[in-house]
């Protein structure tokens, strides 16, 4: 097998202009693995099994706790990206599944920032838990048949030509906010997981397996949201879980699962 760089080597040795470009280049990637802070929840209180047993898709309860979770760490809801695949499409990648919505906030605000015993309101709390996630999967239905939003508008923002106005949309503050992804998650990868893609972000992978659910968490070092994040996600997970006593029986044994979602 033959080097085929070793030409480019032999040019290059001496050349002291290229040598501080690369020390450089080096620096600033030691730096940018020295500014990620990473964290791993190994939740092992229930995972997909028992989800299914109180009745939810393991996505869509999931993604209602780590809404739950994050309203808790940054004191409101922020925009969050779960990526979805588009399968059924020729080279179809990805679309944006939103897990803010309507119903994710009703129920968030229900549960509050901070977790409280109310016995008497189990049942409204899990009700609006039941539309979040029943919300959300309607939408990752609609955007794994392509029926998303954020592909049309990046297919209209790619239209816009070299000289021409985009429209007023484009520069709108709130559609600006709207997808800047505080909040990034995605089931893949769940080892190593994935940066935060903006700097006061949350990069969240997670795998629901059957007793468990793995999140690996990141962030920049210095907002050190990662211990505070996983932390909140098990409180988060222990609480939803505690709306639904009827879901193990009298022998402590879980129920015949309900949804297969």
């Amino acid at each position: 097998v033959e080097h085929i760089f070793n030409d480019c080597i032999e040019a290059l040795e001496g050349n002291t202009v290229v040598q501080h470009d690369v020390d450089q280049a080096e620096n600033t990637f030691s730096d940018m693995i020295q500014n990620n802070e990473l964290t791993v929840q190994s939740f092992r209180g229930y995972g997909a099994n028992h989800i299914k047993t109180m009745g939810y898709s393991p996505d869509a309860y999931v993604q209602q706790a780590i809404q739950l979770a994050t309203f808790r760490l940054f004191g409101k809801q922020c925009a969050t990206y779960e990526s979805t695949q588009v399968r059924p499409f020729l080279q179809g990648r990805t679309e944006t599944t939103r897990s803010v919505t309507p119903a994710s906030s009703a129920f968030v605000s229900r549960m509050g920032l901070l977790p409280l015993q109310e016995s008497d309101v189990i049942e409204e709390k899990k009700l609006l838990l039941r539309e979040a996630a029943k919300s959300h999967v309607e939408y990752i239905s609609n955007a794994a048949r392509a029926l998303g939003v954020d592909r049309h508008f990046l297919g209209l923002a790619m239209l816009v030509g070299e000289g021409e106005d985009a429209p007023a949309l484009f520069s709108d503050d709130l559609f600006l906010r709207s997808k800047r992804w505080v909040v990034s998650t995605s089931t893949l990868p769940v080892v190593p997981g994935f940066g935060p893609v903006v700097e006061d972000g949350v990069g969240v992978a997670y795998d629901i397996q059957a007793n468990s659910c793995i999140f690996t968490i990141t962030c920049r070092r210095e907002r050190k949201y990662s211990e505070a994040l996983a932390h909140q996600l098990e409180v988060a997970l222990l609480e939803m879980k505690g709306l639904h006593p009827e879901a193990t029986d009298a022998g402590g044994t879980t129920a015949t699962p309900k949804s297969r979602l």
